[in-house]
């Protein structure tokens, strides 16, 4: 097995409490990652348990993914999550959001 680490980032131009609201509710997944929520059990806002079902469209294809919430930490707006992918790629990662002046956030995935 194959393990890769990057660290890829970006500012969101829009306040990082808004950024925040909007990655931790699961209803607002298709407006940051290319898939569709399926069901979230429990339902609610993320917490560390919670599993997400979704699912993504690619070449006519249409595939499952599921992300487990690991870690919720909205003082530190810091949110771990494993998403298992289609083809048995799983990402373990840990996504970050700081304020990055003028209104706008640093998002960071790791």
């Amino acid at each position: 097995m194959a393990i890769v680490s990057v660290c890829p980032s970006t500012v969101v131009d829009a306040p990082v409490e808004r950024v925040w609201e909007i990655v931790t509710q699961p209803q607002g997944f298709d407006l940051w990652a290319d898939a569709s929520l399926v069901t979230a059990e429990p339902p609610g806002p993320a917490s560390a348990g919670q599993e997400l079902h979704l699912v993504t469209r690619a070449l006519g294809w249409t595939f499952a993914v599921r992300i487990s919430v690991r870690e919720v930490d909205a003082e530190r707006h810091r949110l771990h999550l494993v998403v298992a992918l289609p083809f048995g790629v799983v990402n373990d990662e840990v996504m970050t959001f700081a304020e990055a002046g003028e209104g706008r956030t640093l998002v960071r995935f790791g």
